[in-house]
C-alpha cells in the first residue's frame, strides 16, 4: 500500500473500490480527456505508457491526456521510490517477495484499468451540455503546518448534462489530502474523495459519474478537522464536500456551446542544496529528541504528528544523502493546461503548497481556474520560499529548490495565456 512509511505489511483487502474515471470531450475540432484516479500518484513513465495506448486505441493525442490522482494514502503502491530519478534505493522484502516485485504487478494491472476506462468513454460519446460554477467548503481541510495558515476552501465543480437536461457526470476540484486514514489501516480506500463521489452518484442517481481531482494541497490535510481516523469519520467529511458539490451543480446552467484546448510544456526543476551526512544525521537526532519531548510533555494529538512527520521527512532527507541526491541536479517533468470554455485546469505533478495554487488562480485573471494536483507525475513536494525558513517535513522531504514554486507558477501562466488568447 501506498502513502505512509510505517506500514510494514500487504494489504489486508477492499473496503470501498478504487476506480479510474474519464472524461472524454469532443468538438469535432478538438478531443481530450481527464482521468481521476483513486491512486496516490504516477509517474511520468507509467503516465506515458498509457497514454500511448490510449492514443493508439481512441486516436486522442497524448497531449490532449491529463492523468491525475486523488492521492488516497489508502491505494496500492505503483512507484518504486526514486529509481526514476536514477537514484538507487534499499530495498525492502515483505513477505519473502520484492516490493519492485509487487509493484510491477500492480503497474500494469492501473495502465490496463486506465487505458479501459478511457476506451470506455470514448466508446459511448453522446451530444452533450456543460458548465461550471463553484462554492467553498471550510471543515474538510485546514493548513496542516499552521492551523491558522492559508487554505483553500474553493470547490470548483464542472457539470455535464445530457441534451434532456439530466446530469452525466460531476467532476468536482478540491485542495486536502486525503488522509482520514492512518497507517494502521491496511484496507484499501479512496478515503474521503471516495465518499464524497458517492454521495454525488446516489443523490443524482442512474447512471451520474462523479469524479475527484485534487488541489494544491502540499500544506493542507484533514489533520486538525478530523475527529478520528475511521471510516465513520472518512463518511462524515465526505459527506460534507459532497452536499456541497450537490448544492453547487443544483445551480449550475449548461451549454452545448464549447471550446476546447490544450497546451503542455516539460519543465526542468532544479534540486535543492542537501546537508551533508553528518549534517542529516544531527537533524535526524534533533527531530527525534523533539519528538520524544513533546510526548512527555503531553502534546495535543495534531502537534505531536507534526513532530513525527519532521522526524519522517529527515529520515527521509538521510536516506537521500546516503543515495547520493547529491549527484542530482533537475528533476524533468511536465505541466499541462485544459481550457474548457471558461475554464483551466492546471495539471501540475507535484505537492504544491496552498498558497503557490491561490497564486496561480489569482495572476490567471480568470473566474474559474481549478489547480490539479497529482496530474501526470509525481514528484513530491514544492513548498514555499518561506517555508524552507521553517523547516517541518515537507521541506525536509522535497527534492527541490526554493526557486521550483516560482518556476512552476510562471509556467503555469504563460500555458493558460497560451489556450486562452489573454497577454
Amino acid at each position: 500500500m501506498a502513502g505512509y512509511g510505517e506500514r510494514n505489511q500487504l494489504s489486508k483487502g477492499v473496503h470501498d473500490d478504487l476506480y479510474a474515471k474519464a472524461l472524454v470531450l469532443d468538438n469535432g475540432i478538438t478531443k481530450l480527456s481527464i482521468v481521476a484516479a483513486d491512486l496516490l500518484g504516477l509517474d511520468k513513465e507509467l503516465v506515458a505508457k498509457i497514454r500511448q495506448i490510449v492514443e493508439k486505441r481512441t486516436g486522442i493525442k497524448k497531449d490532449k491526456i491529463m492523468i491525475a490522482a486523488s492521492h488516497t494514502h489508502s491505494g496500492p503502491e505503483i512507484t518504486k521510490e526514486f529509481k526514476l530519478l536514477g537514484i538507487p534505493m534499499e530495498e525492502k522484502p515483505i513477505e519473502g517477495l520484492s516490493k519492485n516485485e509487487f509493484i510491477d504487478h500492480l503497474r500494469d494491472t492501473v495502465a490496463r484499468w486506465v487505458v479501459g476506462s478511457v476506451y470506455i468513454a470514448n466508446n459511448n460519446l453522446e451530444e452533450a451540455k456543460i458548465g461550471v460554477d463553484k462554492g467553498e467548503v471550510h471543515t474538510v481541510g485546514l493548513n496542516r503546518r499552521d492551523l491558522k495558515g492559508p487554505m483553500d476552501p474553493e470547490v470548483g465543480v464542472i457539470r455535464i448534462d445530457n441534451m434532456d437536461g439530466n446530469p452525466m457526470a460531476i467532476l468536482m476540484n478540491f485542495t486536502c489530502h486525503p488522509t482520514v486514514l492512518s497507517s494502521k489501516n491496511y484496507l484499501f480506500s479512496a478515503d474521503y474523495p471516495g465518499c464524497a463521489m458517492k454521495t454525488v452518484e446516489t443523490v443524482l442517481g442512474g447512471d451520474v459519474i462523479a469524479m475527484f481531482t485534487n488541489g494544491a494541497c502540499g500544506d493542507i490535510s484533514t489533520r486538525f478537522v478530523r475527529r478520528e481516523q475511521t471510516f465513520r469519520e472518512v463518511e462524515r467529511l465526505g459527506v460534507i464536500l459532497g452536499s456541497e458539490v450537490l448544492k453547487i451543480a443544483e445551480g449550475i446552467e449548461t451549454t452545448n456551446q464549447v471550446t476546447l484546448k490544450a497546451a503542455s510544456e516539460i519543465v526542468r526543476l532544479p534540486v535543492r542544496k542537501f546537508p551533508t551526512l553528518e549534517e542529516a544525521e544531527k537533524i535526524v537526532e534533533r527531530e527525534r529528541n523533539n519528538l520524544e519531548k513533546l510526548k512527555k510533555q503531553g502534546a495535543p494529538a495534531g502537534e505531536l504528528r507534526v513532530a513525527y512527520t519532521s522526524l519522517e521527512g529527515a529520515e527521509i532527507t538521510l536516506k537521500l544523502v546516503k543515495a547520493g541526491i547529491s549527484r542530482l541536479k533537475t528533476v524533468e517533468t511536465e505541466m499541462q493546461v485544459m481550457a474548457i470554455n471558461d475554464v483551466v485546469f492546471v495539471g501540475e505533478p507535484g505537492e504544491l503548497f496552498v498558497e503557490i495554487g491561490k497564486e496561480i488562480k489569482k495572476q490567471s485573471g480568470l473566474r474559474n481556474t481549478f489547480v490539479v494536483g497529482y496530474a501526470n507525475d509525481t514528484i513530491g513536494y514544492v513548498p514555499t520560499k518561506k517555508a524552507y525558513e521553517e523547516g517541518l517535513y515537507e521541506t525536509f522531504s522535497t527534492l527541490f529548490s526554493p526557486d521550483c514554486g516560482q518556476i512552476i507558477t510562471g509556467t503555469a501562466l504563460k500555458l493558460i495565456s497560451s489556450v486562452t488568447n489573454r497577454p
